[in-house]
């Protein structure tokens, strides 16, 4: 398997209203067929036996079901994998939370903070119990539509529903907003359900395979005039390395295969439409950096990025500061930000010629530290995405060949 990392780029599509129910259909059957697959492989179910029920059920092609099965196995993997930290972090909360009772009871004994937060404390108990009883049944718990969307049933006034019917309008559109289409490096254009080709303006024309039994005169989806403000030449790239080899078989049997890069798809609908988004594998970097030469190490804080510049022999040459101010920004801000600060970096260590050190940071210690102090310096913490600054800095430096 390939230790390169997979880059994705984005785009907002223009479509028709013909064009926009299409997708719309086809998400909400890639949502049931999913939910209904997870609930039927809980049921213990073989995978085998049911592939061969989906594609007569929802009328799916067998790539169609390999993306659910693969999108669905990569959740449940990530969930099983994330359990044991879960549990750590629980433990280090529920200890930190019980120095801080300890604290406020002889500060401020029977007040209504030392009472919020002995519930917080049996709240962090209950579910620590939960996740060490799924961890020793192995079972998985997996909400579609995000477990915050569905508690907000249970406040809707607070939400800004006016009743369970608006509430379930946003629920059942939330399960069915994207879908994946898997793409293969032996397929032609990177993809057998969603090819893609370069029209003679230089944009993409997509030409989506449709799920079977649609009533349609056609059986694929046509999307003219794609374009991507980052990775169109990246996308190109990967589209024109396919190409047919000669191969040999183990008993010495000449055939014929397609070799390439794979671009897989996925299809995401917010509020303003639907958005692209396609994943390819980035092709190999030259290094220019040596470490023979020094080092520039990194340290994260909730406000700012410090950079320390050694050179060969370890001695420091240079401190350096980059503002970093998340705290109320929102998301996108937030990525904004990290991804300008962290490519300034990568430049600084490309053109040094120096390798860039990046200090190791225990996220549950940092999630459990946020149990014993003040809210401000709570949200200030937590608003800073230290997982999101060392993946930026990992894919700026592999861009840049640092």
């Amino acid at each position: 398997m390939s230790k390169l990392p997979v880059f994705t780029y984005q785009t907002r599509l223009r479509l028709t209203h013909e064009q926009t129910s299409c997708l719309d259909a086809y998400a909400a059957l890639y949502g049931r067929a999913q939910r209904t697959l997870f609930a039927r492989m809980r049921a213990g179910v073989p995978l085998n036996e049911l592939k061969r029920s989906f594609l007569r059920r929802f009328g799916l092609t067998a790539r169609q079901f390999n993306a659910i099965r693969v999108e669905l196995g990569g959740k449940i993997a990530s969930i099983r994998e994330r359990r044991p930290e879960l549990i750590e972090e629980a433990k280090w909360r529920i200890r930190k939370a019980e120095e801080a009772v300890g604290r406020l009871e002889k500060k401020h004994p029977g007040s209504n903070v030392v009472h919020q937060k002995k519930r917080r404390l049996a709240v962090l108990r209950a579910k620590l119990e939960a996740l060490l009883a799924d961890q020793e049944s192995g079972r998985v718990r997996l909400c579609f539509g995000s477990r915050r969307l569905f508690r907000k049933q249970f406040s809707r006034e607070e939400n800004g529903y006016a009743d369970h019917a608006a509430w379930k309008k946003d629920w059942q559109a939330e399960r069915s907003s994207q879908f994946f289409v898997l793409g293969s490096k032996d397929e032609a254009s990177g993809n057998q359900s969603c090819q893609a080709a370069v029209a003679p303006d230089g944009s993409l024309r997509l030409r989506l395979r449709l799920p079977y039994g649609w009533g349609s005169t056609s059986k694929h989806l046509v999307l003219e005039g794609v374009r991507l403000a980052y990775g169109q030449e990246e996308i190109l790239q990967a589209l024109s390395a396919g190409r047919v080899v000669t191969a040999q078989t183990k008993t010495g049997k000449l055939f014929r295969k397609r070799e390439g890069a794979a671009v897989s798809y996925r299809f995401v609908r917010d509020r303003k439409g639907w958005r692209l988004f396609a994943s390819v594998e980035a092709q190999p970097v030259a290094l220019v950096t040596r470490r023979l030469a020094g080092a520039i190490g990194v340290d994260s804080n909730p406000d700012h990025l410090a950079l320390a510049e050694t050179d060969r022999f370890g001695n420091l040459v240079e401190i350096r500061r980059i503002g970093l101010h998340l705290y109320g920004k929102s998301e996108e801000q937030a990525k904004a930000a990290i991804g300008d600060a962290c490519r300034q970096i990568a430049r600084a260590c490309a053109e040094s010629g120096k390798p860039l050190v990046i200090e190791r940071l225990d996220l549950r210690k940092r999630g459990a530290e946020l149990e014993a102090v003040d809210g401000v310096r709570a949200r200030s913490l937590s608003s800073f995405a230290y997982a999101k600054t060392i993946s930026m800095l990992k894919a700026a430096s592999f861009r840049a060949g640092v």
